[in-house]
């Protein structure tokens, strides 16, 4: 787990635990994919990525609780696509873990060790 519900309260989480415990692991899987999986049973969990496993889950963009992930989605001048969510969830991931490091290797680093 990357972000503790109590961790999650603290930052002003609103969810109830059942429902965070859904989008966290949404979120943690998310990230798993991005980083190689080198994130994994990290202890203690740097506080880079409790907060990158805030933003995913209060931006929703792990999808909808309810099942409703759009294709498309507009309301006056805002709209938005499935695909954005996907490319913002990447770029806050990037953002916000582009320092982490494993046993001194960098979690995006996909080369020869």
């Amino acid at each position: 787990m990357y972000l503790t519900y109590s961790d999650y309260l603290d930052f002003g989480g609103e969810l109830p635990s059942i429902d965070f415990t859904r989008q966290e692991f949404a979120a943690r899987k998310k990230i798993d994919s991005f980083t190689f999986n080198r994130l994994q049973g990290i202890d203690p969990v740097p506080e880079s990525l409790k907060m990158c496993t805030l933003e995913l889950i209060k931006r929703k963009l792990c999808g909808d609780l309810d099942g409703e992930d759009y294709t498309s989605q507009g309301s006056g001048k805002l709209s938005g696509q499935k695909e954005d969510r996907k490319n913002r969830a990447y770029e806050i991931i990037r953002e916000y873990l582009q320092d982490l490091t494993v046993n001194g290797i960098p979690i995006f680093y996909a080369g020869n060790i």
